[in-house]
């Protein structure tokens, strides 16, 4: 008996109106959440990471954006077909996500404290001073020193790395099932990154929660993920548990971005690889492959026609949309 799936994502597409013209950011995207279970989604800047966990939560401005096909099943209820009362009963509660940005996603005249003890009070309907009392433990537990006197500050008293601990522990207020990070630890230090992933794996492992970790950086994804999805231009192009995917990546855009860092082994006098070119304009993607420009190993094919998701050896869970791998998947 396999994994408990507590989210499936299913042909998932989310435009967006321009003056230009409509943006693909998210094309046909589809992939499995298991309970428990660390995820990345990785790409470059601009391939629709970001944009397919807006649209898990529905949290897609309209106008521009419009989720226009999909579904999002939690626990078996599609989350696309809820009503705004409905998915706001989800949302914190159930599915929490960390934003890239804490500077902007915190009220700057509003406590701290006050701030985290919002989605306690909403979901689970505690009183003002339990709230606040579990604020400042969440607080403690997330390391902020001084955690009583601190929970009276304002979000601009604290530093980047400290606004990015409060984030965590409003995601974590109400112990959600499924915990989304997108880019939870851009602008900050080493140092500072390594607490903080260290405190999302803590506690997922502790609470069993699910985490989707939204990332461009594979070495936060070989420290945290045991899967991985590699998004190009709206589209998942390669699905692969991690030791696959680092030991043997078979889309040449993974193998570019894994030839990319900076390797320990590597003679230090040896230049770094790099992806030739830069992606697709989401308004004219190509009519084949949309990696198809960039790529070394493109063949005829590649250029009028998008190739579909192969399964490797008959396995659904480790996939690869590129057409050097047809015959293996016919193997498989």
């Amino acid at each position: 008996m396999g994994k408990e799936i507590i989210l499936h994502v299913e042909g998932l597409r989310t435009e967006f109106q321009t003056e230009r013209g409509i943006v693909q950011a998210v094309n046909n995207v589809s992939f499995v959440l298991h309970r428990g279970e660390t995820l990345g989604i990785v790409g470059e800047s601009g391939c629709g990471k970001s944009v397919t966990n807006f649209s898990i939560l529905k949290l897609v401005q309209y106008p521009p954006g419009r989720i226009t096909d999909g579904t999002v099943l939690y626990n078996e209820k599609d989350l696309l077909q809820c009503s705004e009362d409905e998915i706001r009963t989800i949302r914190g509660k159930h599915i929490a996500m960390i934003f890239q940005d804490p500077l902007t996603s915190l009220n700057p005249v509003i406590k701290i404290w006050v701030q985290i003890a919002e989605a306690l009070r909403l979901h689970q309907g505690m009183s003002k001073k339990d709230a606040k009392a579990k604020a400042i433990e969440l607080l403690k537990l997330i390391g902020i020193p001084d955690a009583e006197q601190r929970a009276d500050n304002y979000p601009h008293q604290f530093s980047g790395g400290m606004r990015q601990r409060v984030m965590i522990a409003m995601a974590l207020s109400c112990n959600p099932d499924i915990l989304i990070a997108d880019e939870p630890t851009t602008a900050l230090d080493v140092t500072i990154q390594a607490q903080i992933l260290e405190i999302i794996k803590n506690l997922s492992q502790e609470h069993k929660t699910s985490v989707i970790m939204i990332t461009h950086d594979l070495g936060v994804v070989a420290e945290m993920c045991d899967a991985v999805c590699v998004m190009y231009a709206g589209r998942i192009v390669e699905r692969a548990t991690i030791d696959e995917l680092f030991y043997d990546p078979k889309h040449p855009y993974t193998i570019g971005l894994l030839n990319s860092i900076p390797r320990i082994d590597q003679d230090s006098e040896e230049h770094l690889h790099s992806i030739l070119g830069a992606p697709p304009d989401l308004i004219d993607l190509p009519i084949g492959c949309p990696f198809q420009p960039r790529c070394t190993h493109a063949m005829e094919i590649c250029a009028y026609k998008s190739p579909p998701e192969f399964s490797m050896g008959g396995d659904e869970s480790r996939t690869v949309a590129c057409w050097l791998h047809e015959k293996e998947h016919a193997h498989g």
